[in-house]
């Protein structure tokens, strides 16, 4: 059985949160919260390390004696019968309840205790009929922001982060590939497109033995439930809550069927009227002349037969991707490799874990030739910022630690609030002497959408600032983003020759792929940045490149492709224009 970082943190995180549903002892969950953002950032997996004879898990940070032995627990077994234990003593659906934004699981508890709260629909009752306002640390304006969360965890539906389905997608592949004769596997649909979230997983199979190949996909360890199992498909629920399908396919068709079930739609549908023009059929079993099959063993044979390049899969959105490889101007889209630095990083000056000597080390082991350290400004107080005195302190100690590590550019910079009325809460004296500026809203969303599309643009025409942040403020499946007209804002920043920042945690990838596309039309470049918050951040990198690529995004788009001597030059360009 393979468990991964994840599967065992995941388990960490509910057991911890049933223990405070519970009531628990604040240290004993502590340590269980812990221990799954260590287990998390890991760039090792636990299993090799419980595994080695020569390491041991209790060396790991605050892994001690008890909790390497339930984590031992779980790679033996895929589960914990703490987990299972506390989950008994209470609905099940609290869990549900606290993904409402506001709900962390002592209010949960509250909620079960003396309203009888046990998941999502009896909450959405109870906050209706005005019975949560009257509950002690609630109130009315509480019980708005439940109605507006449960509004927005209704709209997004069943669909989970690509970045959560991806280590399960892995274990299925791994499992799958040991199977004697399997020819071909791959992963189709939205997840192959690369985007943001999925509402299950397609995976085709090529092998000589169709029914072992079904037959052991339903015996996946995280199968929970059969939905079907047919001669050529099969359909499970995982324990997990994600539908997976599998499909066989004959060999002469897998390119086909890749092609047809990837998607999108829309794309499909397009590259089927190119076929008919020509005289073809096209369906998931080849390109067809009359009865004759000219075309599907592979994707790139079935494009060609259509007089076509083969396309990324991450362009099939039928947003003129056909028309450009007609043309031939399909773009050369960014590579993870082409990156040279990352340019938002958070240390524990303020809300990161890590030290900034930790941090550049681990970036220079990604081969990076420059970093901007960017923590927050005063306003973001909940996360430590800092004001004027202990900014210039901070960069003070940044040139010391660049001084210790060689062959990597420090660049001193700060994420600074945008204030309602769209100035900054950093003096523009100590701005100017900053490496890197990088603008933000944290506060205040609630405006109108003219409100905010004029507080952003007002901040980023400001000659200090380099970047915008965020810009939408979303985090998928959590938070909508605030108003905010993105045209306007993306124009602003041609007109004022701004940076926009691409946000590469998975949950943000603020802004979309829309936004990518729009910006390289307006000639706004694009700064993919990971907004990390310790060392194992510093790997989103990859996200915000699945994104870029979504939207068209080549070298020349990407500032942070540039090595350190261009890039300096381009910010002391801009630098060119500050006055004071």
């Amino acid at each position: 059985m393979t468990v991964t970082n994840e599967n065992i943190a995941r388990i960490f995180d509910e057991v911890a949160d049933l223990l405070e549903i519970s009531g628990e002892s604040f240290f004993r969950v502590r340590a269980y919260r812990n221990a799954a953002r260590v287990i998390r950032d890991l760039a090792t997996p636990v299993q090799s390390i419980a595994r080695d004879k020569t390491g041991k898990l209790e060396d790991l940070p605050g892994i001690g004696k008890d909790l390497a032995m339930k984590i031992t627990e779980i790679i033996e077994t895929g589960d914990l019968p703490l987990r299972r234990e506390l989950e008994s003593r209470i609905p099940v659906g609290l869990l549900e309840v606290m993904k409402v934004p506001g709900i962390g699981p002592r209010k949960a508890h509250k909620l079960y205790l003396e309203l009888g709260v046990k998941d999502i629909e009896t909450l959405e009752e109870v906050t209706s009929r005005g019975l949560v306002r009257n509950l002690a640390g609630f109130g009315k304006k509480t019980e708005e922001n439940i109605l507006q969360g449960i509004s927005t965890i209704k709209g997004f539906g069943k669909r989970i982060l690509r970045a959560e389905a991806e280590p399960y997608a892995a274990q299925i592949i791994e499992y799958m590939s040991s199977l004697k004769g399997l020819r071909r596997i791959e992963i189709a649909g939205s997840y192959r497109r690369l985007k943001e979230t999925v509402g299950d997983l397609d995976i085709l199979v090529s092998c000589e033995n169709t029914a072992k190949a079904l037959d052991r996909f339903i015996n996946f360890h995280m199968v929970e439930k059969i939905i079907s199992q047919g001669e050529t498909r099969a359909s499970v629920m995982l324990n997990i809550g994600l539908q997976v399908d599998m499909r066989a396919v004959h060999e002469e068709s897998f390119g086909a069927a890749l092609q047809y079930f990837t998607g999108s739609q829309a794309h499909s549908v397009a590259l089927r009227r190119i076929a008919m023009k020509k005289g073809l059929k096209l369906n998931e079993y080849g390109v067809f002349r009359a009865n004759e099959r000219v075309a599907g063993k592979t994707e790139e044979e079935v494009y060609e037969a259509l007089g076509l390049p083969w396309i990324p899969p991450e362009l099939r959105e039928n947003r003129g991707e056909i028309a450009s490889a007609l043309e031939g101007k399909l773009p050369v889209l960014v590579k993870l490799e082409d990156i040279k630095g990352d340019l938002h990083i958070h240390t524990d000056a303020t809300d990161g874990r890590d030290d900034a000597l930790t941090i550049i080390k681990a970036a220079r082991q990604k081969g990076y030739s420059y970093v901007a350290i960017t923590n927050h400004s005063k306003r973001v107080s909940m996360a430590g910022g800092l004001d004027e005195k202990g900014l210039l302190s901070h960069w003070e100690e940044l040139e010391k630690v660049e001084k210790a590590i060689p062959h990597i550019h420090v660049l001193k910079g700060v994420e600074v609030d945008i204030l309602e009325d769209g100035t900054l809460d950093i003096s523009e004296q100590v701005l100017a002497r900053a490496d890197y500026v990088v603008a933000a809203v944290h506060y205040n969303t609630n405006m109108s959408r003219a409100q905010m599309t004029r507080r952003i643009i007002k901040a980023i025409s400001n000659p200090f600032v380099h970047a915008l942040a965020h810009a939408t403020g979303r985090i998928i499946n959590k938070r909508n983003s605030y108003a905010v007209d993105m045209e306007e804002i993306i124009a602003a920043a041609a007109k004022y020759d701004k940076l926009l920042e691409l946000n590469a945690a998975p949950d943000r990838l603020d802004i979309d792929d829309v936004s990518c596309m729009e910006a390289k039309k307006h000639g706004v470049k694009i700064s993919i940045a990971t907004d990390a918050h310790h060392s194992g951040g510093l790997d989103y990198m990859r996200y915000g490149i699945h994104q870029a690529r979504r939207g068209w995004l080549e070298n020349e788009d990407v500032i942070n492709t540039l090595n350190h001597e261009e890039l300096v030059k381009i910010l002391k360009n801009k630098n060119s224009r500050k006055t004071i």
